[in-house]
């Protein structure tokens, strides 16, 4: 039985070629593809208190959100049909193509907060969704007012792996060699994304790539004038340091030979990082080895990080890995959840 794999799409760029590197890089025959537009809310005009309105006025009021309202389901269609229409004709024959109209859901992040629910409602696997590049920092302060973009709410707040894609040109084009990789902790959900990556992303052809970044090690502070001391510190700073990446090779080892049993071991690339400094340091190190060596597709797993502890902890440069390489990285990202 085929996977359900939902894009969201929009007018934008982004959003277009996120269609299509589902298509071509993600989806396989017999899978059901959803592509879906959001008809936005409409807004109703106020009238009057009852006694000074006519019942003519409310009525023509009535009918001007009604034609609104389905203007904006054509243009939606409209949107529909020309983004399935970009595909190939013999993908359009390989996949279950269904589109949808679905009318936004009420509050700020209405938009999102539908794709959440339908995705739920009709058991889908995947959801892709195209970004524009919203900053980090603009990201954080408009999620503290219910304003934050539609590809960080559904990272957030979907049950399934969701696919970020930045609408890069070379990301619609079908690739038949991809360079995959999977950023890796000692953590179940870790596991669980690499496992997912292994039986959902790779083809037969494409490179695995394994990456576990070592935790960084706070730097002793000591006394000025106890220059022994001093020495003795560093040391052990060192020490740590060094255990720290001992403890990301044996992990990135183990995540070798649990890939070994379904991927050919000459297809497999691995390495241990050490951190880069600066309390993102993690997420850099990631975002630099993707692009250093050019990576097409990132997959990596998420804890689910509240959104009001996600924001704070962002202001302190202490966000997650998953939204910091997100939001700095080019090619497209799969946040696997655990579930």
């Amino acid at each position: 039985m085929g996977r359900s794999i939902l894009v969201a799409v929009d007018a934008s760029a982004a959003s277009q070629a996120a269609a299509l590197w589902a298509a071509h890089n993600l989806a396989r025959p017999g899978d059901s593809l959803h592509v879906v537009a959001i008809a936005p809310p409409i807004a109703y005009a106020m009238t009057p208190a009852a006694p000074i309105a006519s019942a003519g006025a409310v009525a023509a009021l009535s009918l001007n959100w009604e034609q609104q309202r389905r203007a904006e389901e054509e243009q939606c269609r409209a949107l529909l049909h020309e983004v399935v229409h970009k595909l190939p004709e013999a993908r359009r024959e390989e996949l279950d193509i269904h589109r949808h109209v679905l009318p936004a859901a009420g509050g700020a992040s209405g938009v999102a907060e539908s794709v959440v629910e339908w995705s739920k409602q009709h058991g889908v696997d995947v959801v892709v969704v195209g970004s524009r590049g919203m900053g980090a920092m603009k990201s954080t302060l408009m999620s503290l007012v219910g304003l934050g973009s539609v590809s960080g709410y559904l990272v957030h707040h979907m049950h399934c792996p969701v696919a970020v894609c930045r609408g890069r040109e070379q990301d619609a084009q079908p690739k038949a060699k991809r360079k995959v990789m999977v950023s890796l902790d000692d953590s179940y959900t870790s596991k669980k994304a690499l496992e997912w990556a292994v039986n959902n992303v790779l083809g037969p052809d494409d490179e695995l790539h394994l990456v576990c970044v070592a935790l960084p090690i706070p730097y002793p502070i000591v006394a000025d004038d106890a220059a022994a001391s001093e020495v003795l510190e560093a040391d052990e700073f060192d020490a740590a340091t060094q255990d720290s990446i001992h403890y990301a090779r044996e992990t990135v080892s183990r995540a070798v030979d649990a890939a070994a049993s379904q991927v050919d071991r000459s297809k497999i690339f691995f390495k241990a990082l050490a951190p880069e400094g600066g309390a993102s340091d993690v997420g850099q190190s990631v975002v630099h080895y993707a692009k250093e060596n050019g990576v097409d597709l990132v997959v990596l797993g998420a804890r689910g990080m509240g959104s009001w502890k996600r924001a704070i902890m962002s202001f302190v440069g202490l966000g997650s890995v998953s939204d910091f390489v997100v939001h700095h990285l080019e090619a497209p990202v799969i946040i696997v959840k655990h579930q």
